[in-house]
This record gives structure tokens, sequence and C-alpha cells, in this order.
């Protein structure tokens, strides 16, 4: 498979990816180039052996995860995250995949329900864990100490970082409250939609770490990327999920509708424009950015987060579409 690393000369990103040319997929891509990487393959199979692991075969989240993995041109692990080293990519596909079918087991209980489930699957969340002390019949349990136990060997370093992170993940991506305004909800959806962790794992894909004053010149413009992923994936999910039973406020249309009392229609395409302006606001703070001296690490990450979010849309968009088709 040949490999390449953007169309730009000026890439900072790991050779490990193919370009995908936007033009000649205009269903599921943006104008952007985009990559899959060259372990695709590798991440396919072993995502598969993770959604059947981790769930019942028939339940409602594994046919969830065959959606989500529906994709005409790569797994979206692959294709988001196609800056990854290929070693850390399968890794960092696994942990996240595992967290993806928990949040899609515990969305379907009352909040106190799903909390409890939070904190049983943190238990194996430590840098001593052994797989083989696992006796659970929690299916992600087991599932995700064995996974994590790899990622540790891998890179000890960065361990207790990954560690705390996805402790993170757990105690904040899930909320009960009632949001009736846009500023209340958008920091809230950053956590919930699992921004935090992919910006951490599109750093540890790379083998990078940022130093705190790095970060902290790139903070504002991490937080409303963030936005953007969020807002997008209420934008082509709203359509699934305005008709569910939750305790818990879901999506941007239904907390426009309440700040504005508007219809969904309207809250829809106002949503549309809120997204269009978070971009807008991410390329000027980048602009910005560059205009002073940059470390290869923050090109590096710029270009990362790029390449993830140029496909996201899109794969969110085809698997959303896939999800109502099955559910209508």
């Amino acid at each position: 498979m040949p490999v390449a690393t953007t169309s730009s000369s000026l890439s900072f990103v790991p050779s490990v990816f193919e370009i995908l040319e936007g033009h000649k997929f205009p269903v599921f891509f943006s104008r952007y180039p985009a990559g899959i990487s060259v372990s695709a393959r590798d991440v396919e199979l072993a995502l598969r052996s993770i959604d059947e692991q981790t769930s019942e075969e028939g339940s409602r989240e594994r046919r969830r995860a065959l959606i989500r993995h529906t994709n005409p041109y790569g797994d979206p692990f692959a294709v988001c995250h196609c800056s990854a080293l290929p070693e850390r990519l399968v890794l960092l596909a696994s942990l996240v995949e595992v967290m993806w079918i928990h949040d899609d087991v515990t969305e379907g209980m009352d909040h106190s329900a799903a909390c409890r489930e939070h904190l049983e699957l943190e238990k194996v969340l430590r840098l001593d864990i052994d797989p083989s002390t696992v006796d659970s019949k929690n299916l992600r349990q087991k599932t995700l100490s064995v996974v994590l136990r790899k990622a540790i060997d891998m890179d000890p370093e960065r361990a207790p970082a990954m560690i705390e992170m996805l402790k993170t993940y757990l105690a904040t991506f899930d909320n009960i409250s009632d949001f009736t305004r846009m500023e209340e909800y958008i920091p809230y959806r950053i956590a919930n939609c699992g921004y935090w962790m992919s910006s951490y794992f599109i750093r540890w894909g790379m083998n990078m770490t940022l130093s705190d004053k790095d970060y902290a010149s790139i903070e504002q413009y991490d937080i409303v990327m963030g936005n953007v992923l969020g807002l997008t994936n209420d934008y082509f999910s709203w359509n699934v999920e305005k008709d569910q039973e939750t305790d818990r406020m879901r999506n941007g249309v239904m907390v426009l509708m309440k700040e504005y009392s508007i219809t969904a229609d309207a809250a829809k395409m106002m949503l549309l424009g809120v997204i269009v302006e978070q971009e807008s606001t991410a390329a000027k703070i980048k602009e910005e950015g560059l205009k002073k001296p940059a470390s290869k690490e923050i090109l590096q990450y710029f270009e990362a987060i790029e390449l993830y979010m140029k496909t996201f849309s899109r794969i969110v968009s085809t698997a959303t579409s896939l999800h109502y088709g099955h559910t209508a």
C-alpha cells in the first residue's frame, strides 16, 4: 500500500496514511484532503473483536457498533486518527471503542443507574491493572483491562496521564442538567462528545507531548474545535435523537428550541450557523497563533486535529443516516 503524508510538502505529521481526495468522495468527505491509515485493516479487525467482546449479539449496542463502522472508505478511527502511528492506532481505537460501547449501553439507563455503571468501569483504570484478576460479568471491564494493560506497557511514561484522562471522561461526560441556554450547554457538550479524549489520543497516537507552554498557547483553539465537534454531532444526530426518551438534555437543537421558543427546523438551522461561526473562530485563532514562532509539536497538532475534524462530520452524517434508516 503506497504511503503519503499530505498533499502539502509542508506536512509535519508522520508518514503513516494515504491521501483521500475529497472531490472523489463528495458524499462522505469535505473538499479538503483527508487521509486513511496504512493500518486500517488492522483497526477493522481489532474493533470487530472489541465489539464482539463488549456487547451481546443482537443487542442495541452491537447494532449501533456495526452501523458506526459502516463507511464506504474505511473505519472511522482509521480515517479520523490517520495521523497516529500504526502500533498506537489499534490501541487507541480499541480503548475509545470500549468507551463508545459503554456510552451506548448507559444512555438508555436513567442517570442514577448510568452513574453506577460509570463507577464500575472506572475500577479497572489503574496503573497496576492485571487483566487476569478481573473476574466480572461486566463485559466492558474485562475488555478494557486487557487493552489498557497493553497501552500502559507500550508507553509507561504517559500512562498516568492517560488513566486520569479516561477517569475524567467517565466522571464528566454524562450529565442530567436541563440546559436552557447554549452558553451553558456548549462547555458540557465538549466533554460529553468525547472531544477531550479524542484530543488527547491524537497527541498520544503520534507519540507527542505538548509542553504546558505550548498547550496554553493553543488551548482556546482546542476548546473551539471541541465546540465544533460536539455541535456537529448534534446537528447530524437530531433526527435520531429527537424522539428518544431520556432524562438528560442530549442535543443542542433542543436547547435552542427552549432558549428562543422556536421550531425544531428553525433551531437546527440556527445550530448550523453556530457551527459555522465556531469554525470561523477556530480559523482566526490558528491564523493569529501562527504569526508567532510555533514548535513542531504545535504544527503537528494543528494538522492532525484538522485531519480529524475534516472527516468527522461526514462520517457522523453517514453513520447517522444509516442508523436512522435502520430505526425509522
